[in-house]
């Protein structure tokens, strides 16, 4: 009889044990099997100035360019991972006249970042939501040439913040897709991608 007790004893202290795994395990899908992924994304990035910031006067400036990334990480928990990624925003066209001067500028604008991130995430059955910070080297080069064949240039790098937000449908055990919107404060860049990561 004392011998049945201990089994009875040990069998609920399993029981205890597997449900409260349960209760704390990530859902599946949560955790994909392979840590590491990489990726690339293509969409749509604005330049968050005008043409007066520019030092232009009855001017234009297309703000709007297609924007591209590719990236990989390291995710080493269902709720986070680190990343590193290259970002393309694109070409950003202009002309008017400077102000206090007469004569037509025109140019164009070129920026791009190399940034780490650490990435929190939300595993939701085969989906992710996730939101990023983290330290950008960014470069907003403009180029520009004036009348009687002016030309001039201004490179404006900085060390920044950058942070995001979006959500990804892991459809695959190596597979998924992505969305997501990413800020850059200084350079004063919004860019919305959407792309496939790779895990392995």
């Amino acid at each position: 009889m004392k011998k049945f007790g201990y089994i009875a004893v040990a069998a609920a202290a399993l029981a205890g044990s597997s449900v409260a795994n349960a209760q704390f395990a990530p859902p599946p899908g949560a955790m994909p099997t392979p840590p590491f992924y990489i990726g690339a994304g293509v969409g749509q990035a604005h330049l968050n100035r005008s043409v007066g910031d520019l030092g232009l006067n009855d001017g234009t400036l297309d703000d709007n360019d297609t924007s591209w990334t590719v990236r990989g990480g390291w995710r080493f928990s269902p709720y986070g991972a680190v990343e590193v990624g290259y970002y393309d925003f694109g070409r950003y066209n202009f002309d008017g006249n400077v102000i206090g001067h007469i004569g037509n500028i025109n140019g164009s604008g070129k920026a791009h970042s190399v940034a780490i991130s650490l990435v929190g995430i939300i595993p939701i059955n085969a989906f992710d939501l996730y939101g990023r910070i983290g330290y950008a080297h960014s470069e907003l080069k403009f180029n520009a040439s004036g009348p009687l064949g002016g030309v001039g240039n201004q490179n404006d790098r900085q060390d920044e913040a950058t942070y995001g937000a979006g959500v990804r449908w892991n459809f695959h055990p190596n597979w998924g897709v992505f969305a997501e919107w990413i800020k850059n404060d200084r350079i004063r860049i919004d860019s919305y991608v959407a792309g496939v990561d790779y895990r392995f």
